[in-house]
């Protein structure tokens, strides 16, 4: 499968493959969901604790507020009380007499069945009686004209209409005792000029006192503000934790190395971030319609009254949108995928709160002061921060919650103050700029690995010089390779070097390797920790870049092409890391199958490659279950059979057999030497000298990031082995070592002995002390005067070579050029 069939089914893989973890995830993938959510509500619920906006009920203005206060005057000049004082019906009383005190400062008075008092002020100057200290309050009354009619409740009959007067007198200190007895003169008036036949009790004026609805004080308005800072934060925090949890997975990818494994198996770094976003982006939509559905159930005008429900969504998903490429471009730097997610959840939680505190505050000072400069600091701040999506996520909320107050304020008076958030003087501008941060940054995090593939760095060209080398077999290889003698070999490498710079010291892992392998070749690279291998086989990978040198691939038509674009021009490479690159969620049958669609194998073929696979590596009892419940040596048998999807035409294996038994060794040895046989080139790294014995058809040992020597196995240990190592048996009811050792100590001085077990001795004889021949010669001749039952003569083994070499080893830089123990070593090539 090839171009847009191909795309298309490796979006399907990847989705697919995405979805499956986070259905196994469970609590993980609930807590993401939810955790949102439950700060949402509680930022509703902060939003509904609102005791400044208490809405006060209407008061009826009458003076039946005061009680104890309620007194009425009258005067004998005044000619309505003058005929029959006591003929209206709210102050009949039994006796119709007044009631005189004992103070000769007390003017009568009468007192009715409802407690409303009548005072008879004739003879009283009206000001300094009223001025006078008395027991009960004085806060309102009326005096009349003399031209009143006789009956000023309107109950006995029509009055003539000449011009009179009424006063109505109030004190300061009762509140609204103004309004209250005006209306009750009002009222007063009413009933005296209706006519007899109606009763006066079913009519009347009612007076209501609203209370204001107008702006709020300024003490109001900064605890407003604080309140909506807070709902503001809430929401952000929520939604900062969900975004980390997202974008910690890629983090996750990387460290375990699923991410490196999937490049090399075909899939592109535009098409595993843009997939990865887009799935990242539809689980982050779920979220965001969950809390969309708590915010319509709270039911708050802020965020649900006219288009402040669809504002509110768009900017949680624009968050979403900008804040995810921005965490793609910071994955790089951190080696653990919890240390990512606190990273991350603490970064939007602090670029939220201090821009938002920081803006805030010119807000607070430019209410309490008025002062004109310290709102445009504000203004200034706020355009100036909104290159965080954190600051644009809580100042959209806040102003939309400033602008429903605005509305709810100015409602009352028939005015609509209600602004559209998508008005570019208003959200607008939040709106583009997350839609244009999330745009540039995904952009920015593909484009930013091909600028860097592309860093200019030193090149070695065929016309090189051959630098001088301690070892004539690496002086060779370096020579054929140089001279062009390499048409057969599918993998050239030329000078391939990488250094490190740390605290100004130029630090090198790897110089001048210089290496061609044909196909059917399966070449091996031996050396202790630090040597360079690790870091040789991740610039064969590409997961770092090269300081100098190049690499070539020779695809199927024979044409040379750089490395990097190996799965562009046709070259299928398998890659088994050293650390299992494995999802633990995942069966083993999962892994096989996406790791076959990104390899483009036909989805109706893919049973049966899978299949196969699975047989070869004798995984049938464990395909169906998690990766998790994998043994060390399980896993690795999975990471190499990932390795040898597709058939690929070079093989890097770092390490296959690493904590595997015996016999699955001898299983996955056959597997590799098949397709070693068929035209596979390998390079393989291990520690097992019986492995590379095994496998490999060349090896080279690394010290110091440089080749030591290189050549077959029997090559090696015919240059560099350091003697014979002879083991003796002795019959069993022999006792001899001593004499064993004088004698042979006879014929080779230098012999060396090496240790006793029951009846077996070993000895090692240096070359120069003695010949393969003379050895069986002598201890032939004396089998039966030694009492040997049988002995061996082997050549020094390939790990005894190894050890000598190892021994080279600057000890000082072991645990600074190994990068497969320090991730640091990684970082300088962002993928």
């Amino acid at each position: 499968v090839q171009g847009v069939q191909l795309l298309r089914a490796q979006v399907a893989a990847i989705l697919a493959r995405r979805l499956r973890r986070t259905l196994r995830a469970g609590k993980s993938t609930l807590a993401d969901l939810l955790l949102p959510v439950l700060f949402v509500a509680l930022a509703m619920g902060l939003f509904m604790v609102r005791p400044l906006a208490t809405e006060y009920p209407p008061l009826r203005l009458t003076p039946g507020h005061y009680q104890r206060a309620e007194t009425y005057f009258f005067r004998k000049n005044s000619s309505c009380w003058r005929t029959d004082p006591f003929s209206h019906p709210e102050f009949q009383d039994s006796c119709g007499c007044l009631k005189c005190p004992n103070r000769s400062a007390s003017a009568p008075y009468l007192t009715n069945h409802l407690g409303h008092t009548l005072l008879n002020l004739s003879g009283f100057n009206m000001e300094e009686y009223l001025l006078a200290p008395s027991e009960k309050p004085r806060l309102g009354g009326w005096s009349f004209g003399l031209k009143i009619p006789s009956e000023a409740g309107g109950a006995n009959g029509n009055i003539s209409k000449p011009p009179t007067l009424a006063k109505v007198w109030y004190n300061q200190k009762g509140f609204h005792s103004l309004p209250s007895y005006l209306n009750h003169l009002n009222n007063l008036i009413l009933w005296q000029h209706l006519p007899p036949t109606v009763d006066w009790r079913q009519y009347g004026i009612t007076l209501y006192s609203h209370p204001y609805g107008g702006a709020l004080l300024n003490e109001d308005k900064i605890l407003e503000s604080i309140r909506q800072c807070g709902v503001a934060l809430c929401i952000v925090l929520g939604f900062s934790i969900l975004s980390a949890s997202i974008g910690s997975s890629v983090v996750r990818d990387r460290v375990i190395g699923a991410k490196r494994l999937q490049h090399i198996s075909g899939l592109g770094y535009r098409m595993y971030w843009f997939t990865n976003f887009l799935y990242d982006m539809l689980f982050y939509l779920v979220s965001v319609c969950l809390c969309v559905a708590v915010i319509v159930a709270f039911q708050l005008t802020a965020f649900t009254f006219r288009k402040n429900l669809a504002a509110t969504a768009l900017l949680l998903s624009l968050f979403g949108y900008a804040t995810l490429p921005w965490m793609y471009l910071m994955s790089r730097i951190f080696s653990s995928s919890d240390v990512a997610f606190i990273s991350y959840v603490s970064l939007n939680f602090i670029f939220g709160l201090c821009t938002m505190l920081i803006t805030i505050m010119p807000r607070l000072l430019a209410i309490i002061s008025k002062a004109k400069n310290l709102q445009n600091i504000y203004d200034v701040l706020k355009w100036v921060f909104t290159i965080f999506p954190q600051f644009c996520l809580g100042q959209g909320l806040v102003e939309l919650c400033y602008n429903q107050i605005k509305y709810d304020l100015t409602h009352n008076f028939g005015i609509d103050s209600y602004v559209s958030p998508f008005e570019m003087n208003f959200l607008g501008w939040i709106f583009v700029q997350l839609a244009s941060q999330g745009t540039v940054l995904l952009l920015l995090r593909v484009l930013l690995h091909w600028d860097l593939l592309r860093w200019p760095r030193g090149h070695s060209t065929l016309q090189g010089t051959v630098k001088s080398s301690k070892d004539t077999d690496v002086e060779k290889e370096e020579k054929r390779v140089f001279e062009g003698r390499t048409n057969g070999d599918i993998l050239v490498l030329y000078n391939l070097s990488k250094h490190y710079r740390r605290f100004f010291q130029n630090i090198i892992a790897v110089q001048d390797i210089s290496l061609g392998i044909p196909k059917g070749e399966c070449f091996g690279l031996l050396g202790v920790n630090g040597a360079g291998k690790s870091t040789t086989f991740k610039m064969l990978n590409g997961e770092v870049s090269l300081t100098s040198g190049h690499a070539i691939i020779r695809t199927p038509m024979g044409d040379a092409v750089d490395l990097s674009s190996a799965g562009t021009a046709g070259v299928l490479i398998g890659y088994c890391p050293q650390q299992d690159a494995l999802d633990e969620l995942l069966t083993g049958w999962e892994h096989l199958y996406y790791y076959c669609s990104l390899r483009g194998i036909p989805r109706q073929c893919i049973p049966e490659v899978a299949g196969d696979l699975i047989r070869r590596l004798h995984l049938e009892a464990h395909a169906d279950k998690p990766v998790a419940t994998y043994s060390g040596g399980t896993k690795r048998k999975l990471s190499t059979a990932l390795a040898l999807v597709g058939k690929p035409d070079i093989l890097l294996l770092d390490e296959p057999s690493s904590g595997m038994d015996p016999c699955s060794k001898r299983y996955l040895w056959q597997t590799i030497m098949k397709e070693v046989r068929e035209g596979c080139a390998a390079v393989l790294t291990s520690h097992s000298m019986e492995e590379c014995e095994a496998l490999c058809t060349r090896l080279a040992i690394m010290v110091n990031g440089s080749f030591k020597c290189l050549g077959s196995p029997q090559h090696i240990k015919n240059r560099f082995g350091d003697g014979y190592t002879v083991k003796v048996w002795l019959c069993k009811e022999a006792n001899q070592h001593c004499t064993v050792s004088d004698h042979l100590k006879l014929y080779f001085p230098g012999i060396q002995f090496k240790g006793q077990h029951l009846n077996l001795l070993e000895y090692h004889v240096p070359k120069r002390w003695g010949c393969l021949a003379d050895l069986f010669k002598v201890i032939e001749n004396n089998k039966t005067f030694l009492n040997i039952k049988h002995y061996s003569i082997n050549q020094t083994t390939l790990e005894q070579v190894f050890i000598n070499f190892a021994s080279e080893q600057q000890q000082t830089l072991q645990s600074t050029l190994d990068p497969s123990t320090d991730s640091h070593h990684t970082h300088h090539l962002p993928i």
